[in-house]
């Protein structure tokens, strides 16, 4: 398994909502066959796709899902091929339908703006050595689109419909409008030369400067849910950092230290003397280090999910161990690919670092808010302890909440975050 692929599960397990959320910029169509008497045998599925993207990394994609009663099996979603050729070409998935799989998903999934065209779908099953069975088609010719939008897939701002492609051809025509396309914005993104980075930023709304930073192996699409809420009353100044999103860096060294000062030059650079920030997870990190190395530049400062070392102190049961493992068996590998060694970069980020002492918390001069979920990847035990150590701070920890509470809880996140920059801080003092 590819590491990039590592990470993304990583992700997957630690971060991300213990319920499936419907997203907010892609779609998929599916349908699901009975698979019960093809266990162990050979797949592959065939379509006929081009795309007109309107957005940098809008795609279209066919994707393919074993399930199992005891989990997932197989799982392609064309992750690193994604379709963006405007001219009909034919793509395909291979695989191995697991033993004990009772179903085959699959289908076509969009991400972003365009339009996306699919035609002459088809499953195919090897039930003898070279000889294949057709188990599904559909060309759409009989205007009945066999394909279903898919449960959590289902996003109002697709639509899907069967067309006529010229010569009395039909197609799925999937159409994204209006899809939230945060990070890859090409109206408003620009490049920024910060510190031998050409860094990426997007800004929206107008009014008091509001620096959003996403975490490990994120981009700016981390806000999709905060961005909408702040831009109303807050210029929001939202980030890819070094190394990731389209913040692109060439360097093999990478830290903290390091992006805080990105972010404070790139606010010089936008000639903000000061602004209000949001990180998440890493982004909670250079948050900190941002308030200490350049305390001039925050306001106030909402860190969620953040943690000042790199040790199981300061993470949930069970996720430093994992990390652990993971570095034991990949630590003398050599990354055939820049993306693998990027990824790797990143993985040693947070493996290695931070490193932030309590005295240094101590020279925190702003007001901070310091949230977790109390099902986070950081224990609320190391929460408290940040919490303690910055004079002018408040704590909140999310019931029922995993790493991603402003995804978790958008509303209440986006309110209490709000309340919190508008107010002033007090320092409550119980009496006896």
């Amino acid at each position: 398994m590819k590491l990039f692929k590592i990470i993304i599960l990583f992700t997957l397990l630690y971060f991300l909502p213990g319920k499936t959320n419907a997203q907010e910029n892609w779609v998929f169509y599916s349908k699901t066959i009975n698979v019960k008497d093809y266990g162990g045998d050979n797949f592959r599925l065939v379509a006929m796709v081009r795309s007109e993207p309107q957005d940098d990394s809008a795609s279209a994609r066919l994707w393919v899902r074993a399930d199992k009663k005891n989990g997932m099996g197989f799982f392609d979603n064309m992750w690193d091929k994604p379709i963006r050729n405007e001219e009909w070409k034919t793509y395909s998935i291979d695989g191995k339908i697991d033993t004990g799989a009772y179903q085959l998903a699959f289908g076509a999934l969009c991400q972003y703006n365009g339009k996306f065209y699919y035609d002459d779908i088809k499953l195919d099953v090897e039930t003898s050595k070279g000889k294949w069975k057709t188990i599904f088609t559909d060309d759409f010719e009989n205007n009945s689109d066999t394909l279903e939008r898919g449960q959590y897939g289902f996003n109002n701002d697709y639509t899907a419909t069967i067309t006529d492609a010229g010569n009395k051809s039909k197609v799925l025509l999937i159409e994204g409008n209006n899809v939230p396309n945060y990070g890859v914005n090409n109206k408003v993104g620009k490049f920024a030369d910060v510190n031998g980075i050409k860094m990426y930023y997007e800004i929206y709304g107008s009014g008091k400067p509001l620096l959003m930073i996403h975490g490990n192996g994120g981009s700016i699409d981390a806000f999709t849910k905060t961005i909408p809420y702040f831009s109303k009353k807050y210029k929001v100044i939202a980030v890819d950092s070094r190394a990731q999103g389209r913040s692109e860096d060439d360097n093999d060294s990478l830290s903290f230290e390091m992006m805080a000062d990105d972010f404070a030059s790139l606010l010089d650079t936008l000639h903000i003397d000061s602004a209000y920030v949001i990180g998440w997870s890493d982004g909670g990190i250079n948050a900190l280090l941002l308030a200490i190395r350049h305390p001039e530049k925050v306001i106030k400062l909402a860190a969620t999910g953040a943690n000042i070392t790199p040790d199981s102190t300061a993470f949930a049961e069970g996720v430093w161990q994992d990390s652990k493992r993971y570095y034991d068996t990949s630590y003398n590998k050599t990354w055939k690919t820049k993306q693998e060694k990027n990824a790797w970069k990143l993985f040693l980020l947070d493996w290695n670092q931070p490193n932030i002492t309590l005295e240094q918390l101590h020279t925190i001069k702003c007001p901070s808010l310091i949230i977790c979920g109390d099902h986070d990847v950081i224990s609320v035990e190391h929460t408290v302890l940040i919490y303690k150590n910055i004079p002018q701070a408040y704590l909140w920890v999310l019931p029922n909440s995993r790493h991603a509470t402003l995804w978790m809880y958008p509303d209440e996140f986006n309110k209490k975050v709000d309340d919190f920059f508008s107010m002033p801080f007090h320092v409550y003092v119980h009496s006896h």
